[in-house]
């Protein structure tokens, strides 16, 4: 067998199909790679490290480039995932290998970098210098009616809806200044790729909402907001039924300011970061649709 190392990066478009059949063959739901990459969500900015042997993908890192704001300040950083070997390759140190390739490869010690773990490979991570943080679940209790006439909603598989949404998602502000991110397009698209929500366009107030909705429990995933607005404006305009109470997939720290917090279940993909990602305060809550 001949190992090789090569690095994937949204140009090699002749390796995207090779690392779609890996993370498909390795995760829940990784045809949505698939899916993503059809619809043109492989910028610049996402590489693959990956290991080959035999011209076989057997190892991977994903590694996207992050805006990320961390208490107020704004610092560049990544977001790592789709970590995963082949099984007939585990116990190698191959994911060790590409790790240390990535963290070797940072601008500065300090960079902000975090992930999503398994909970399968908690005691993993550590290993290189990452902690764990805890998370915060938000809630708000609210008496809303939906408006005669809802928002307009995006249809991603329009790609005049998708470059709408890149271009917006571009000049949005970040959610909170606690700990958040700018400009992730990207990532959101696999998420509203992998299942669907409604992304509402509410032209008048600067601004994307996406929700799901379950009875009388409105879901608020991601606030994609070009200038401040109260969101209790919104709300009407992107329910369809009444709504009683409200839940954040963000720390809507400058949106609805007396959200009652709770520790969050990580649900089997706890957060985990390194540099000056292991800064940000009490409570944190890094928006859903932001991590990969």
């Amino acid at each position: 067998m001949n190992d090789d190392f090569r690095l994937i990066r949204h140009s090699d478009r002749a390796w995207h199909d090779r690392f779609f059949d890996f993370v498909a063959s390795i995760f829940k739901g990784g045809r949505t790679f698939s899916a993503w990459g059809a619809r043109g969500g492989w910028v610049d900015g996402y590489d693959v490290l990956a290991m080959v042997v035999d011209d076989r993908i057997v190892s991977t890192v994903g590694r996207q480039s992050m805006r990320y704001v961390i208490n107020g300040k704004e610092r560049s950083g990544y977001q790592i995932g789709a970590v995963a070997t082949h099984a007939d390759h585990r116990n190698r140190g191959l994911a060790r290998l590409l790790m240390n390739k990535v963290l070797g490869e940072l601008d500065a010690p300090d960079q902000p970098v975090i992930l999503f773990a398994n909970s399968s490979v908690l005691d993993f991570y550590p290993r290189f210098g990452f902690r764990r943080l805890a998370q915060s679940g938000f809630i708000g209790h609210v008496d809303v009616h939906p408006a005669s006439t809802l928002a307009p909603s995006l249809d991603l598989a329009k790609p005049t809806d998708r470059a709408w949404l890149a271009d917006h998602c571009a000049r949005a502000s970040a959610i909170g200044q606690g700990f958040a991110a700018r400009d992730y397009y990207p990532t959101m698209l696999f998420h509203l790729t992998r299942q669907s929500r409604k992304a509402f366009r509410l032209d008048s107030l600067g601004a994307v909402v996406i929700v799901q909705q379950d009875g009388d429990r409105l879901l608020i995933e991601d606030l994609l907001a070009t200038r401040p607005f109260r969101l209790m404006d919104a709300l009407p305009h992107v329910c369809a039924q009444p709504v009683r109470t409200l839940e954040f997939g963000f720390h809507p720290e400058a949106w609805w300011p007396d959200a009652q917090s709770h520790a969050l279940d990580a649900g089997g993909s706890p957060l985990f970061a390194r540099g000056a990602a292991v800064e940000v305060k009490a409570p944190i809550r890094f928006p859903d649709l932001a991590n990969t």
